[in-house]
């Protein structure tokens, strides 16, 4: 299991937060969970801007004195230096890395007044590039993923992905090439669905999220554009353009995109799955992250939704992913205390939490008390 190492970033003075094959992070809002991802995604920024390629991995063992900026990069928007360095931090320095056992990467930037980069300084690296940190595909779904569109336009990119918004899910789905071209392994396709073709284990996992969904896409190279069209029980077969059929599908669909197409041993980062949709599919969009975790893919996941734990609680009791593969950091704030508080909730094979502290996904109890004393007067 990884360790992310943050120090004086934002909330975080100084912790280590443990990074499973599937990691859960919840909490309260403004308790860190956000802060936890974007200082990973600002670690891989900086690799990506500061290593060298080598053909197959970025390399990166020392400072070569270049800037890294703090905005617009994987959707971040953290302002300048003196936003990001913890408040009462007693020197001018921010670390973040990875860490596994004897294997460890780090780098450490120098803060300026009012700057809108940080300058790394000293980079340390005893691990190998072959982690999913340095390899060229890394995926990330921000929560403000776009919604329904007529058309999506069709762009460059490096490695197949969805964009950090879900913008180029139309142009992969409606690229014909890479649909013949690539096949979904055994792990995470849908068990009734016997085509390992992309755009079938969509539709098979759609249609499981939210019955009687599929969709469509075409990809128009002469326009450069793209679309999605999607088919309910109610469009008798004639599919309709995606603003026509709800913000769900538009939000869920780069995460089974994604998650079908993840490269083993990679990062994929989601936050929010459970946006817009029905707590049903809250539930079996867990399950399906879990599918994916089990497959090799380093999933994190950013949630509000206790659906979601529990669809991957189901998918551990049923067998879907191994329990020791799965870890639940839930951030609270408690009195007195520097920086969020971390706990970190281990399940069981039966599906069953270590424990379950204090405000953690316990308000359906709170209100039916409240509401058991209030039916009592």
């Amino acid at each position: 299991m990884e360790n992310l190492i943050i120090r004086n970033f934002k909330c975080f003075n100084d912790i280590s937060i443990p990074l499973n094959t599937l990691t859960v992070l919840t909490g309260a809002n403004g308790n860190g969970k956000s802060t936890a991802i974007q200082s990973l995604l600002y670690l891989r920024r900086t690799i990506e801007h500061c290593a060298q390629w080598d053909g197959k991995h970025y390399v990166y063992r020392e400072s070569n004195g270049k800037n890294v900026g703090l905005n617009d990069s994987y959707r971040l928007a953290l302002g300048n230096s003196n936003q990001v360095l913890t408040r009462d931090s007693e020197d001018n320095a921010i670390l973040l890395g990875l860490y596994e056992k004897d294997n460890m990467f780090y780098v450490k930037y120098q803060v300026k007044d009012d700057e809108l980069f940080l300058t790394p300084v000293e980079v340390e690296s005893r691990i190998s590039e072959t982690s999913g940190l340095f390899a060229q595909e890394f995926y990330y779904l921000n929560a403000e993923r776009i919604g329904p569109r007529i058309k999506q336009d069709i762009v460059f990119y490096d490695f197949p992905n969805t964009g950090f918004q879900g913008e180029q899910t139309a142009q992969l789905l409606g690229d014909t090439s890479f649909n013949y071209s690539f096949k979904v392994d055994d792990k995470r396709k849908f068990r009734e669905e016997e085509s390992p073709r992309l755009l079938q284990q969509v539709n098979a996992w759609l249609n499981y999220l939210i019955q009687g969904v599929t969709v469509q896409a075409s990809c128009h190279i002469d326009t450069l554009s793209a679309q999605i069209r999607a088919n309910n029980p109610f469009t008798k077969n004639d599919p309709v353009i995606a603003p026509n059929i709800g913000f769900g599908i538009s939000y869920v669909l780069p995460i089974l995109v994604t998650g079908l197409i993840a490269k083993e041993g990679c990062f994929m980062i989601v936050e929010n799955p459970e946006a817009h949709l029905h707590p049903s599919a809250q539930s079996k969009i867990g399950k399906f992250l879990a599918k994916v975790a089990n497959a090799g893919v380093k999933v994190i996941v950013e949630t509000h939704s206790d659906h979601v734990i529990n669809g991957i609680q189901v998918a551990i009791a049923k067998q879907e992913i191994n329990s020791a593969y799965v870890t639940i950091n839930f951030f609270n704030q408690t009195e007195n205390s520097g920086q969020p508080d971390l706990k970190s909730i281990s399940v069981n094979e039966k599906g069953e939490l270590s424990s379950w502290p204090k405000g953690f996904f316990d308000q359906t109890q709170m209100d039916f008390a409240e509401l058991f004393k209030i039916r009592k007067q």
